[in-house]
C-alpha cells in the first residue's frame, strides 16, 4: 500500500482543519469520520467514553518511519513501548508489521506472550525492580534486559548469572515536546533513569566482576520533541558516542522514542529525513552497530480517538462550560503532562462558533479538557471526540471517584464477519476450524462488553474438593479455552501456585478483567499445540469448548499429554436436550450445526460424549447432568436460554 506521507497529512496552521488527512476528517455533510467510519455511528454501536484506534493509520506510521530508517544504513529494529498503549488488536497488528515490544513489568511480559510475541522480540527496560520482579525475568532467558542502575546489575548477576545484556545510560541531557519539562527523562536535573558518565566505567567493570556481557546501550531522554528540538537530539547523540567510545563491545544501541506528531495547529510535523541525518552522521563507520528505536507515539498517537458525550452546556462567570461523561482517570496525559488533545465535535453544526472550556466528570479543580477554545454549536448529548489519543491514555486510566467506565476498540480494515466458509458441508475440518476461530475472534473485538459475563459456571462448585487437591508440586491449573476469563476466579480460589489461561483468540484474552490479569499466567496458542511440557498440569478445566470445536480429538490427546498422571479435566458436553439446539443453527452434519451461519456447534449424546474422552486416553471419575440458565449474551444471543450438560471429570490413566 502506499506510504502517506506526513507533510500531506496536514492543513497549513490557521487554515481550519489543521488536523485534517484522508482517515481523519469532515464529509461534506459535516459529519466527522475516522479510519473510513462515522464517528456518531460508532459512538452509538460501542457507546461512550470509547476509544477508537484505527489500524490503517498505524500500519502507514510504520511503513513511513520504517522506510526512512531503511537508508539509514545500519540493521534497524522497531520496538513500541507496550506501557504507552497494550489494547490488543493494537499489538496483534505490531506483531504483524514486525515491530517487536518493549516492555517494563512482569505483567506486560504475560501480556506480551499471551499476545503472541516470541522471547527474542521484546525488550525490558525499568528501575527500582524488586527481587520477585528479577526473579520473574530470569525465567525468560531469551529476554533482552537493559540494567538501569548498579543495583540492577547486581541483582541481574543473582537471579540470572552470566546473562548477556543491555546499560541503560544517561546523557545528561535530554528533550521533549516544546519546553515542556514533564516529559523529560534527562537534562540539567538529575533523573532516576540509566547511569550517568561519571559512574559508566564503574558500571561496566562491575558487570564484569559479576560474569555480565554488556553488549548493548540504552537511552531514552524525552518525549514528543518535533523539528525545532532536532538541535538538541544532536548534543544527545554526541553524548551517547562518548559512551560507546567507552565500550568498543557494544553491538547495539537502543535509542529510545520521543518522535512527536503535531499536537495544536501550531506545530509542524517531525521533519524525519533531517532525523535520520542526524543518526547517519553520529554513527557513520560503526558498521558494528543495530539501532533500536521506540517510537510509541509517533507509531500510535494520532491512530487513536477518544469518544466522548457532551452532558452540559452552561455558562458560569462568563465562561461558557462543555462537560462531557469523562474525566481525567479515562486519559490522564493532558493533566499529568499537559500535552493538549485537540477537541473535535462528531457533528458540526453551521453557525458561528462558540468560546468554551471543556470540563470532565471528575470531582477534581483539574478535570479540564481544554480551554479557551472555539468549536461549533454543541448541545448536551452531542458526540465530542478527542483526537491523538492513542498513547498513554486507556493504559493509564485509574477508578479515581470510582469512575472508569471507558471501553478501546480496534479498528481494522478486514470489514464486517463472514461467513465460516461458503460450503461447510464440503469443508475440511482444518478450513472448517479455521473459520470458526475466526469467528469466535471477531466476536469478541466487535464487543466492548463480556460476551459471557463475569459469573462461573454454576457447576463448578461441585468439583472444588477434587481441584483442591495437588498432586505434586508445584501446583499448576490450567483454564483451556479461558476465552475472557468468567471461570478463572474459580480456579484461583483453590490455591494453586499457578494459574494458567490459554486461549487461540487474543481478543478474548485481551478482555480479561484488569484485576485477574496480575495473577494469571496467560497464553495465546492453539488448543491443540500448547507449547507446555509433558505432565505439567495438576487439573485442567475445558468449559463450554468441545461443543465448539470441529475437531477436538488433537486436543484431548494434548490436554492428556501435558496433564500429570492422575491429573483431572473437567470439561462439559451439551447433549440434543440443550436449549440452544436448534435456535438460528444450520445442521452441516447429523449432529454438527452453524449458528448464524459462522460459529460452529456439536451436540451429542451421552454415550457418544463419554466414548469421546475415553478415545482421548482419559478415565472417566465420575459425570452428572447440570441445567443452569444466562441471559443474554452481547453481539451473540439476544435472549435468556437455559443450558443442559453432561459434566464430566476424567482423570489421565497413572500408567499412561
Amino acid at each position: 500500500m502506499p506510504i502517506e506521507p506526513t507533510s500531506s497529512s496536514f492543513l497549513a496552521a490557521g487554515s481550519g482543519d489543521w488536523w485534517s488527512r484522508s482517515d481523519c476528517h469532515y464529509d461534506d455533510e459535516g459529519h466527522l469520520r475516522f479510519a473510513g467510519r462515522g464517528i456518531a455511528e460508532l459512538a452509538a454501536a460501542h457507546g461512550t467514553p470509547t476509544y477508537l484506534y484505527g489500524g490503517e493509520r498505524i500500519r502507514a506510521n510504520v511503513l513511513r518511519l520504517r522506510a526512512i530508517l531503511d537508508r539509514l544504513g545500519l540493521p534497524t529494529r522497531l520496538l513500541y513501548a507496550m506501557k504507552s498503549n497494550r489494547c490488543a488488536g493494537v499489538l496483534r497488528l505490531m506483531r504483524a508489521l514486525g515491530v517487536g515490544l518493549d516492555l517494563c513489568s512482569p505483567g506486560e511480559l504475560l501480556w506480551a506472550k499471551a499476545c503472541g510475541f516470541e522471547e527474542t522480540r521484546l525488550s525490558f527496560t525499568a528501575g527500582s525492580l524488586s527481587k520477585a520482579d528479577y526473579a520473574a525475568l530470569a525465567q525468560v532467558p531469551a529476554l533482552w534486559i537493559n540494567a538501569d542502575s548498579l543495583t540492577a546489575l547486581r541483582r541481574i548477576a543473582e537471579f540470572s548469572p552470566g546473562r548477556e545484556l543491555g546499560i541503560r545510560i544517561n546523557p545528561a541531557a535530554g528533550l521533549g515536546y516544546g519546553a515542556n519539562e514533564k516529559v523529560r527523562y534527562a537534562g540539567g536535573k538529575p533523573t532516576k533513569f540509566g547511569i550517568y558518565r561519571d559512574r559508566f566505567p564503574e558500571a561496566l567493570a562491575l558487570a564484569r566482576d559479576l560474569g555480565l556481557r554488556v553488549t548493548g546501550l540504552h537511552c531514552h531522554t524525552g518525549c514528543g520533541y518535533l523539528t525545532p528540538q532536532l538541535p538538541a537530539f544532536a548534543e544527545v547523540l554526541r553524548r551517547i558516542v562518548e559512551f560507546l567510545d567507552q565500550a568498543p563491545q557494544i553491538t547495539r544501541i537502543n535509542l529510545g522514542g520521543g518522535l512527536g506528531i503535531p499536537l495544536c495547529s501550531a506545530d509542524r510535523e517531525l521533519d524525519l529525513e533531517a532525523w535520520a541525518k542526524l543518526i547517519r552522521k553520529a554513527f557513520h563507520g560503526r558498521d558494528n552497530l543495530t539501532l533500536e528505536f521506540e517510537p510509541g507515539d509517533y507509531l500510535v498517537k494520532d491512530a487513536g480517538v477518544l469518544v466522548t458525550e457532551v452532558t452540559q452546556v452552561e455558562e458560569k462567570a462568563g465562561i461558557v462550560f462543555v462537560g462531557v461523561n469523562a474525566g481525567f482517570n479515562v486519559h490522564p496525559e493532558p493533566v499529568f503532562y499537559r500535552l493538549p488533545l485537540e477537541p473535535v465535535p462528531a457533528l458540526r453544526r453551521p453557525g458561528p462558533g462558540t468560546r468554551c472550556t471543556i470540563a470532565g466528570n471528575v470531582n477534581e479543580a483539574l478535570d479540564v479538557w481544554a480551554e479557551d477554545r472555539v468549536l461549533s454549536p454543541l448541545e448536551p448529548g452531542d458526540i465530542l471526540c478527542f483526537l491523538n489519543a492513542g498513547g498513554y491514555g486507556a493504559s493509564m486510566s485509574s477508578h479515581h471517584c470510582l469512575r472508569n467506565e471507558m471501553k478501546e476498540y480496534f479498528l481494522s480494515s478486514g470489514g464486517s464477519s463472514d461467513p465460516a466458509c461458503s460450503n461447510p458441508e464440503s469443508c475440511s475440518p482444518l478450513t472448517l476450524d479455521e473459520a470458526n476461530k475466526r469467528a469466535w475472534d471477531r466476536l469478541y473485538a466487535s464487543v466492548p462488553d463480556l460476551v459471557w459475563g463475569s459469573l462461573p459456571l454454576p457447576f463448578l462448585e461441585q468439583f472444588r474438593q477434587e481441584f483442591e487437591r495437588p498432586i505434586t508440586r508445584p501446583w499448576r491449573v490450567l483454564d483451556a479455552g479461558s476465552g475472557e476469563g468468567r471461570n478463572l476466579p474459580f480456579l484461583l480460589s483453590c490455591g494453586p501456585e499457578e494459574t494458567h489461561a490459554l486461549d487461540s483468540s487474543i481478543n478474548a484474552l485481551a478482555k480479561m478483567t484488569p484485576a485477574l490479569i496480575p495473577r494469571v499466567r496467560i497464553q495465546c496458542a492453539d488448543l491443540s499445540k500448547t507449547g507446555y511440557p509433558d505432565d505439567f498440569f495438576d487439573g485442567i478445566t475445558l468449559l463450554d469448548v468441545v461443543e465448539t470445536l470441529p475437531d477436538n480429538g488433537p486436543i484431548l490427546r494434548e490436554l492428556l499429554r501435558i496433564l500429570k498422571p492422575g491429573g483431572l479435566l473437567l470439561c462439559n458436553i451439551p447433549g440434543f436436550d440443550d436449549g440452544v439446539t436448534g435456535k438460528d443453527m444450520h445442521a452441516i452434519g447429523p449432529s454438527s450445526f452453524l449458528y448464524q451461519d459462522r460459529y460452529y456447534f456439536e451436540f451429542r449424546s451421552p454415550e457418544d460424549a463419554h466414548a469421546l474422552l475415553c478415545e482421548a486416553g482419559f478415565e472417566v471419575v465420575r459425570s452428572i447432568r447440570s441445567e443452569w440458565d444466562e441471559t443474554a449474551h452481547p453481539g451473540f444471543r439476544t435472549d435468556t436460554h437455559r443450558h443442559v450438560s453432561l459434566v464430566f471429570l476424567v482423570r489421565k490413566p497413572f500408567h499412561s
